[in-house]
């Protein structure tokens, strides 16, 4: 039996895994683009996305870089087959007369890394010529614990992932609750997370006075009044508005995880903008000695 080493080579950067047939240059400004230079008081959570060089370990919830593996596949031989140590295993090498100290050590920590019950990477000579390439399958690994997670397609598989992303408090009822129901299934259906965002991002236009018949015309009202207009290339780019964009609950096959996430930060975003700055600004505004708020309210009215 080999056993396991540390010297498991990641792939490149450029080799890192991509949907297929999904433009890399919208996908690239989609990963890049994290809401930092839009000051909402809020710190988003890097969630786990396939791909993507670094964010939150599953594991240990360490912001960190993530290296990236595809897998081999070799036919299991009647020597071959899967096999499980025991809790015994340990015990039984080392009371083993044949073996040198080197290999039952080797031995114990495979046991030990098998008994954890999660994936691990472990070298061996023995696939260095397997031809057969598992496809939709994918394995990533933290800098920071070493741990292992598994994707299938575009979906992270285990450890299992709670999207812990919260709704602005200032968001209407109705909007929350889709919001949470789209972190809910996000792992489930990314592509109906996504659709209920925009669901969510069409009902808080319409919660600010706005028809949420034509989002293109509804967000550039909203840039008029105040919301930054630099989140037009966001939304743009996740097709909420533009010549692309996609009718509000309704699903989208090219939607997937970076999608929804970015969907997630912009309901917040505009909520933030539009709402939650405003009432704080006037909450401030109320606890002014009365005697200001006069002056202000007196040399505001000249400038009217």
């Amino acid at each position: 039996m080999k056993l396991p080493k540390t010297d498991v080579q990641p792939l490149s950067s450029d080799a890192a895994p991509v949907r297929r047939g999904e433009p890399r240059a919208t996908r690239e400004e989609l990963q890049s683009w994290d809401g930092a230079d839009f000051e909402t008081g809020m710190t988003e959570e890097p969630i786990p996305i396939l791909g993507k060089a670094s964010f939150k370990c599953p594991h240990c919830r360490a912001n960190a870089h993530q290296d990236w593996y595809q897998l081999m596949a070799s036919l299991c031989d009647e020597n071959s087959a899967p096999f499980v140590p025991d809790v015994d295993f340990g015990r039984r090498i080392k009371e083993a007369d044949s073996m040198s100290v080197e290999t039952k050590q080797a031995l114990i920590d495979w046991s030990d890394e098998m008994q954890t019950g999660g994936p691990f990477l472990a070298s061996s000579e023995n696939w260095l010529h397997a031809k057969i390439k598992v496809g939709n399958l994918w394995v990533s690994r933290c800098f920071s614990c070493k741990k292992v997670a598994v994707w299938v397609h575009d979906r992270l598989t285990f450890p299992v992932w709670n999207f812990a992303v919260v709704p602005n408090d200032d968001l209407p009822d109705e909007v929350k609750g889709d919001f949470i129901e789209a972190a809910k299934i996000l792992d489930l259906s990314p592509r109906g997370s996504a659709a209920l965002l925009r669901l969510c991002i069409q009902k808080l236009c319409k919660h600010l006075g706005r028809s949420g018949d034509n989002l293109n015309d509804d967000i550039a009202a909203l840039v008029r009044d105040g919301l930054d207009a630099r989140i037009q290339k966001p939304l743009d780019i996740v097709r909420v508005v533009g010549n692309n964009a996609v009718h509000p609950g309704q699903i989208d096959l090219t939607d997937d995880r970076d999608t929804a996430s970015t969907l997630f930060r912009l309901v917040n975003i505009i909520a933030d903008a539009m709402i939650t700055q405003p009432r704080q600004v006037n909450l401030l505004y109320q606890e002014l000695p009365e005697s200001s708020r006069h002056q202000i309210e007196k040399r505001d009215a000249r400038k009217g």
